[in-house]
């Protein structure tokens, strides 16, 4: 399938909206008063454009945004210089594809143009969300540490030197 990585627009807002509500149980909820504040907060918002439509996205933020988010500030607090990955989720008819790649691809590359030391993202391990474990591990990912940002949820905090 031919894809291209791109820089999110207005028109992607009802499909961005739509994939994050697939993977609701994974990601936090989304919609189009909170993707567009945090459009206005991140420093990067890609998505992957399909024959059929957006394919999937990625919402990253810098060190030092002023973002709510306590996974990132746990982040922000502990290391320098680094994009943190707010969500990264590909449509249900695109998984498998290597669209999740791309976007990580991207991302790295863009880290290293604005001279950042390292991508971080934290993981799911409780509820267990074992395609996510496994795609960070493949992509070089470690983990830095561990947190339970709320009651029965514990995440991993991972770290790419870039």
């Amino acid at each position: 399938m031919e894809t291209l990585i791109r820089d999110f627009i207005d028109t992607d807002t009802r499909e961005i909206l739509e994939i994050n509500q697939e993977s609701v149980n994974m990601l936090s909820p989304l919609d189009e008063a909170r993707l567009h504040l945090l459009r206005e907060l991140s420093s990067l918002l890609l998505v992957c454009q399909t024959p059929q439509g957006v394919g999937g996205f990625l919402i990253g933020f810098e060190n030092g945004a002023n973002y709510d988010s306590t996974n990132y500030k746990w982040f922000d607090e502990h290391e320098e210089q680094f994009l943190y990955i707010d969500r990264i989720a590909v449509h249900s008819t695109c998984r498998g594809l290597g669209i999740g790649k791309q976007l990580y691809d991207r991302a790295v590359i863009w880290t290293r143009e604005q001279s950042l030391l390292s991508v971080v993202a934290e993981i799911n391990v409780k509820p267990r969300n074992e395609a996510s474990l496994l795609f960070h591990k493949m992509q070089g990912f470690v983990e830095i540490g561990t947190r339970s940002p709320e009651p029965g949820k514990i995440v991993t905090l991972q770290k790419l030197l870039v």
